[in-house]
């Protein structure tokens, strides 16, 4: 959860804010990415479920990221101009 809610927070203000805002959220994330995957748990139960869940986390981090930032600063004019900037921003970053 906090990891999408950070995507939002980045991908619609992608070019504002602090850079201390987004090394904190790293090193945050990682710690908390870290304990979900060491820490034994009844939803992670096995390895192969814990190499998922560590592929998907960054995966989705950067399209939830992509995806919320082809909004700022206005939404896109059309389901296109949408697909276009959601691959600029996997390609290059959510800041354009």
């Amino acid at each position: 959860m906090l990891l999408l809610l950070g995507a939002f927070f980045f991908g619609i203000a992608s070019c504002g804010g602090y850079v201390w805002h987004k090394e904190l959220f790293r090193v945050v994330s990682i710690a908390m990415w870290l304990l979900a995957v060491l820490v034994p748990s009844t939803l992670l139960s096995s390895w192969k479920r814990k190499l998922g869940f560590a592929a998907a986390m960054p995966v989705a981090y950067a399209v939830f990221e992509s995806a919320v930032s082809t909004f700022y600063p206005g939404p896109p004019a059309s389901i296109a101009e949408f697909g276009e900037f959601f691959l600029q921003a996997m390609e290059y970053g959510p800041c354009r």
